[in-house]
């Protein structure tokens, strides 16, 4: 079934803001953008993503809602600057994709542009299996990670067969870190004529592990992997790009199936909810509701 969406896209005072532009052509492409943001992600959605799931704020009655409607979940969070941040994010996992790629290190789902529409799993090919174009015509489409059973569906950014490893390519700004950790970057705080700014040296130089959500989510990756893809695989190596600098640090995390089990049961009791027809509670705050699953009633 086609994806729909419930309520949501880009704010309207940004759209707004973006027709007041003094130069046309830059508010011409905010707006661009801000349109693109609303149409349907085309992201498959009747299935749990992993991605959400690990979030502290994953609603498992919304859960419920968009595994029974087949929605987008709402999002009144769409910025131009948001958008800019994904479009950022998605080049620098070209960019650390094409070097595995051209070292004969990256394994997953390849795409023939030319095809349209074949897939194929494979090691860094040389050409389409399907109709011979050449690799210029290929796209790397990830490592998909799934559980029919379960309806979890999601994609590692990459495996490397050599190392039986995941791979995931990750960004951090003070935006991110003021998201999760912003204890850690609190202590990097320096007061100075204009105000306080961050050291950012320093913040890059004791940035020792990935952020706790990316974790969770390449942990509940592995067990994907481990438990109903077949893909051996007992850690994940992460790739962090620094945007502030352009430096780049590398962690290895080792696979603990315990940081996934309440996932897990959390997911077979939601699949169990839908197949009863059965709305779980909200978990996050009981019967009075969150802001997520609340959207999803008052738009069902």
């Amino acid at each position: 079934m086609a994806s729909r969406v419930v309520k949501g896209g880009p704010r309207l005072t940004e759209y707004l803001n973006a027709s007041k532009a003094a130069e046309p052509i830059w508010g011409d492409v905010q707006k661009h953008v801000l349109d693109r943001a609303a149409q349907p992600s085309g992201r498959a959605q009747d299935v749990m993503h992993p991605s959400e799931m690990v979030k502290p704020d994953w609603c498992h009655l919304a859960a419920w809602y968009r595994l029974k409607l087949e929605a987008e979940p709402p999002d009144r969070k769409t910025t131009f600057v948001r958008e800019n941040i994904f479009q950022e994010g998605h080049q620098t996992h070209d960019k650390w994709q094409g070097w595995l790629a051209q070292m004969g290190r990256l394994a997953g789902d390849w795409h023939c542009l030319y095809c349209d529409g074949y897939f194929w799993c494979d090691t860094t090919p040389g050409f389409c299996h399907e109709c011979g174009a050449p690799k210029s015509c290929l796209k790397y489409a990830e490592v998909p990670l799934n559980s029919t059973a379960l309806r979890i569906g999601g994609k590692a950014d990459g495996y490397d067969p050599e190392e039986c490893a995941l791979i995931e390519i990750k960004t951090l700004g003070l935006g991110s870190l003021r998201f999760e950790r912003p204890d850690f970057l609190a202590r990097y705080e320096v007061e100075t004529d204009h105000g306080k700014v961050h050291d950012v040296n320093r913040l890059w130089r004791d940035f020792r592990r990935p952020l706790p959500s990316a974790i969770r989510q390449t942990q509940l990756y592995m067990y994907l992997a481990t438990h109903f893809e077949d893909l051996p695989c007992d850690r994940c190596v992460f790739f962090y790009d620094f945007k502030s600098t352009q430096d780049t640090k590398c962690f290895t995390v080792q696979y603990d199936e315990r940081f996934s089990e309440p996932l897990i049961e959390a997911a077979a009791a939601i699949v169990d909810c839908v197949a009863t027809d059965t709305p779980p509670h909200c978990n996050l705050n009981g019967r009075a509701g969150c802001a997520t699953c609340l959207e999803f009633k008052e738009t069902k």
